[in-house]
């Protein structure tokens, strides 16, 4: 039993002192065609020695490229006789797919790997696997097999391993793709061999974590760096005879970038790094101007920023059309934060400063009033305040509000301060509440911008600032821990001028290249910079510097001594036990250490409504980004119709009254017939998914083998009341599918809370049933399990938490049970914001 406690303390020591982001800023980025050939990057496995393996064995490794346009061997593994097995990269086949080609020396033989060229975003990794089984090479592609070829391997051999250049010595020898790799495995006989993580947290990036075989590598480019420094990527100028800005909009789905430059659009395409321009037919009518972008109907809103002039600029038509509101133009409003919500076209306004005085209304402007209306709050906590950053929070509806400067009644006479405060504004309830995440050190005054980004994995929320000083000026990203408190700089700080100048700056985030976007703005010129997703802090960078022994330093001696114990336990008490057990324990502790890095949980052809809203494609892509706000809401009521209380569909007059109630019939028409065409572009990358229409009714239907959890809840849920399968099977099954928690979480719409609120209620009370059959009450692990299930649809749900504690008592595990309790309270605070009045012995006792 020590050896287990010694080992597992191993496990949770060496973690500890990992940096919890380095898988992100692993890799190694390949020169490609941007370098001569002597510069040009050559990795070589094992030193370049060959690596005994017995038939089958495999190698894996991860891939992005960071420019899909250049051509090139991505590796060749060369035999004990000389031949090549190679994968090779080729880009001019066809115009619009790129292919990896498997090539095997004997009779040129080829598998090719399409992959459209629009997949290949860089800093978007896949997963190549070429396995040696028998008399068959096999490639696979994210664990996919997708062909296999005949090629006679001997039983044992050696390999030698080149990734890009193999022999600088060799003429031909000069083509490299522009490509990013890490996490290298090879597996031999279904055990992990060697692991190259590519990882510069490490003390040795370069060696591996099985065997300590070393890579050679040649003119490496490290991805982390591209982590740690903003970029320039792109700059324009603005039309010198507009004053102020004109502001820039943010295609999330698409990636582009929209400037308005006075007398003209730019659309900046992140994924391809390319721009195009669009010469307005007449000047653009903004001045000290925000920008949004509207996907569904391809408009820009153009206003003023401190509320005011409104403008609408048609891409198809190259038109400007002014809504102009002159009555607010005075300025009232600088400093404010604008967002949209639940539709690209609803834009709202809060909080700013203008006539000696800061504010907190939200407004919203009304385009067939032509006018910004005052939004009535049912609560709200933001004293009166401008400057601070705004970012989308944890759950649909809700945004994080950060800073700021203002005071309890606005007026300026008083004296301004600078806040730290997060505050929620919950737009689904229209309610603005203080939360209890407060920074630890008050912060000294920040210009921030609209907008920043909350990372909700590690409930951090990044912001960015202008620092002024007497030399100049300049924008710094910086990070704030919602758990801790803290506030960390990064070495970014760019935009620098030699003077201090009025700008506006936009941060925006790119989920397709993974990074964040700056958008600055001088009186003259815009200029775009970009930094790799997640960037690398001071504190965090630290990691990374491989001079001196910094990361030895931190282990305590004991944990040698732990190493020590440990391994003498292991390798002799241990293994003289069970010689068949070592090589399964090993087996699954680097399965659980490693191939769940690589593992691909997504599934196909499926959507999901159990904790949120996903739709997942052939390949295994999440396409739900692909709809707008609106055509989200479409596709869910369709779907619901389609099976929720017994129905098969939705008629178009029902749906359409629900979508655009006060719309004309002939506009309402056009917009239907749009709406659907998009869904069922974006279904067309499923298969067995389809939107269709059939005697009046416009339902959802999955054939095939296509999965939806909701439907398949229905479908136990049915089995279950009709008492016609094994009880114990279907509660199995139904907690399986109800695993990640809430109905459609995060998702509201005045239609839609009815029934959400329906079917949570439902599966609460039928998981509580569960617990009434006999057979159930016997299987404590099952009520944990059970208990689990239903917190996760309410997790201050008083009941599921006493019988889960009280079971984990009986059970003998009275720490996790307490730390259960902890966990309850905490959420009945946040939850309720006053504290649970009972004991944990008070608790249980009842």
């Amino acid at each position: 039993m020590m050896y287990k406690i010694i080992f597992l303390l191993l496990i949770i020591l060496s973690f500890s002192f990992s940096y919890s982001q380095s898988h992100s800023a692993a890799g190694i980025k390949f020169n490609s065609q941007n370098v001569q050939l002597p510069e040009k990057t050559s990795v070589l496995l094992n030193e370049g020695n060959p690596i005994e393996l017995n038939n089958p064995f495999s190698i894996s490794f991860d891939i992005s490229f960071w420019n899909w346009k250049r051509y090139g061997p991505i590796l060749r593994i060369e035999d004990s006789r000389g031949d090549d097995i190679s994968l090779v990269y080729t880009q001019f086949k066809n115009v619009d797919t790129s292919f990896i080609e498997l090539i095997e020396p004997i009779y040129k033989n080829i598998i090719k790997l399409g992959i459209p060229k629009k997949n290949l975003l860089r800093n978007k990794y896949f997963n190549i696997k070429i396995e040696f089984n028998g008399n068959k090479i096999k490639l696979f592609y994210n664990d996919q097999l997708k062909d296999s070829l005949n090629y006679k391997a001997r039983k044992k051999d050696e390999y030698k391993f080149a990734f890009g250049i193999k022999d600088f010595n060799n003429p031909a020898d000069h083509d490299v793709p522009a490509i990013i790799i890490k996490n290298i495995k090879i597996v031999e006989k279904n055990l992990i061999k060697y692991l190259w993580k590519l990882d510069p947290s490490k003390e040795n990036p370069l060696v591996d974590e099985i065997n300590n075989s070393k890579i050679k590598a040649l003119n490496p480019v490290w991805i982390y760096n591209e982590h740690q420094k903003w970029k320039p990527i792109a700059s324009y100028k603005k039309l010198d005879s507009i004053t102020g800005f004109l502001g820039a909009a943010f295609d999330s789905i698409n990636s582009r970038i929209f400037i308005d430059c006075g007398d003209k659009l730019v659309i900046y395409d992140l994924v391809t790094a390319s721009d195009s321009v669009i010469n307005y037919k007449t000047t653009s009518p903004g001045w000290n101007s925000d920008l949004f972008y509207d996907h569904s109907r391809q408009f820009l809103y153009s206003f003023f920023i401190a509320m005011g002039k409104v403008s609408v600029y048609d891409i198809k038509n190259n038109d400007w059309v002014i809504k102009d509101t002159t009555k607010n133009s005075a300025g009232h409003y600088y400093g404010s934060s604008k967002f949209t919500f639940p539709n690209d076209n609803d834009i709202y306004l809060l909080g700013g400063y203008g006539w000696y005085r800061t504010k907190n209304d939200l407004f919203k402007y009304d385009f067939n009033r032509m006018e910004w209306v005052k939004v009535n709050l049912k609560r709200n906590e933001m004293t009166p305040r401008s400057g601070f950053s705004l970012s989308k929070g944890f759950r649909e509806g809700e945004f994080l509000i950060f800073g700021g400067t203002g005071n309890e009644t606005g007026e300026q006479e008083k004296g301004f301060k600078v806040y730290n405060d997060i505050l929620l504004l919950n737009m689904n309830d229209s309610t603005i509440k203080k939360l209890n995440l407060t920074t630890k050190e008050n912060i000294s005054f920040y210009n921030l911008y609209n907008y920043n980004f909350l990372d909700k994995t590690d409930s951090v929320l990044y912001f960015l600032t202008l620092i002024e000083e007497k030399a100049g000026s300049y924008f710094s990203l910086k990070k704030l821990d919602l758990k801790s408190g803290n506030i960390y700089p990064f070495e970014n700080n760019f935009g620098k001028t030699d003077k201090i100048k009025w700008k506006n700056a936009f941060l925006y985030y790119s989920k397709n290249t993974d990074e964040f976007i700056s958008i600055l703005f001088s009186p003259t010129t815009i200029e775009l910079y970009s930094i790799n997703y997640p960037p690398i802090s001071e504190s965090e960078k630290s990691y990374f510097e491989k001079s001196g022994s910094k990361q030895q330093n931190i282990l305590p001696t004991i944990v040698f001594l732990l190493i020590g114990i440990s391994s003498v336990l292991f390798f002799y008490v241990f293994r003289k036990k069970n010689k068949l057990k070592i090589s399964r324990a090993d087996d699954v502790i680097q399965n659980n250490v490693t191939d769940n890095y690589y593992a691909k949980t997504i599934s196909k052809n499926s959507i999901k409504l159990f904790g949120g809203f996903w739709i997942y494609d052939k390949e295994g892509n999440e396409i739900s980004i692909n709809l707008s706000p609106m055509l989200k809401e479409i596709f869910l009521l369709i779907l619901l119709k389609s099976y929720t209380n017994n129905r098969s569909g939705i008629t178009s007059e029902e749906f359409s009254s629900i979508i655009w109630p006060d719309s004309s019939p002939e506009s309402i028409k056009t917009s239907r017939g749009v709406a659907i065409n998009k869904i069922r572009k974006v279904l067309a990358n499923t298969e067995g998914i389809t939107l269709d229409y059939l005697n009046k009714l416009w339902f959802i239907k999955f054939n095939h083998g296509a999965y939806c959890d909701y439907v398949e809840y229905l479908k136990y849920y049915s089995s279950f009341k009709s008492g016609k399968n094994s009880v114990m099977m279907l509660i199995d099954n139904i907690l399986n599918t109800l695993k990640e928690g809430e109905f459609l979480k995060g998702v509201s719409y005045h239609w839609l809370d009815p029934i959400s609120t329906a079917v949570n209620n439902e599966i609460i009370a039928l998981l509580k049933s569960f617990l009434e059959i006999e057979e159930v009450k016997i299987q404590k692990d099952l009520i944990i399990r059970i208990c689990d299930v239903i917190l996760k649809f309410d997790c201050v749900d008083e009941d599921a938490v006493k019988l889960k504690i009280k079971t984990l008592t009986k059970m003998g595990k009275v720490h996790i049970a307490k730390s259960t309790f902890r966990l309850f309270i905490a959420d009945y605070k946040k939850l309720f914001d006053e504290n649970f009045p009972l004991s944990f012995e008070e608790f249980i006792s009842e």
